[in-house]
């Protein structure tokens, strides 16, 4: 397993990855710009529960890279999931419960679950929490931490993710 010299190059080689491994077009509504804002969304909320940002940033890039359309794909998040695993010898370097999490909240980010270890609700609440570049306003009800459903949180990230969209 390759040793890094800091998270942040565990993450640039991971998102490096997700990249070469995503298929759609990366001006869309599922491609690299959305992780950005969910990997922004995720460590604000991580922040803010003390959840695992290197957890939250490792989703961040990974959750969606493994979509065959922006239209209704279910199985995306347990694709992503699988692809994690693929990395887990060569890029990922976590401990098995903090990949477990990963794995967990990859697969699972796709069936709208409100309850799970919170490092895992922080990544679903980062992904929910963009969904104003499709054009909805996220709902507290589908989101997982009480961080997540402020006002304030939904409304910041709602103005992040159609200034950025």
């Amino acid at each position: 397993m390759r040793s890094y010299s800091s998270q942040r190059d565990q993450i640039a080689v991971v998102k490096k990855r997700a990249l070469a491994h995503y298929q759609l077009d990366t001006a869309g509504i599922h491609g690299p710009a959305h992780w950005e804002r969910v990997r922004l969304n995720g460590l604000e909320v991580a922040e803010a529960i003390g959840a695992d940002t290197l957890i939250v940033q490792l989703f961040a890039y990974l959750h969606d890279c493994c979509r065959r359309g922006d239209g209704s794909d279910s199985q995306h998040g347990p694709r992503a999931a699988e692809f994690a695993l693929s990395l887990r010898d060569d890029c990922l370097t976590l401990s098995d419960e903090d990949f477990d999490k990963l794995y967990l909240a990859c697969k699972h980010h796709t069936f709208g679950y409100t309850e799970a270890d919170p490092t895992i609700m922080a990544c679903w609440d980062a992904d929910r929490l963009d969904l104003g570049r499709c054009g909805i306003t996220p709902d507290p009800r589908y989101l997982c931490t009480d961080y997540a459903k402020l006002p304030a949180t939904i409304r910041d990230a709602l103005r992040r993710s159609l200034r950025d969209s």
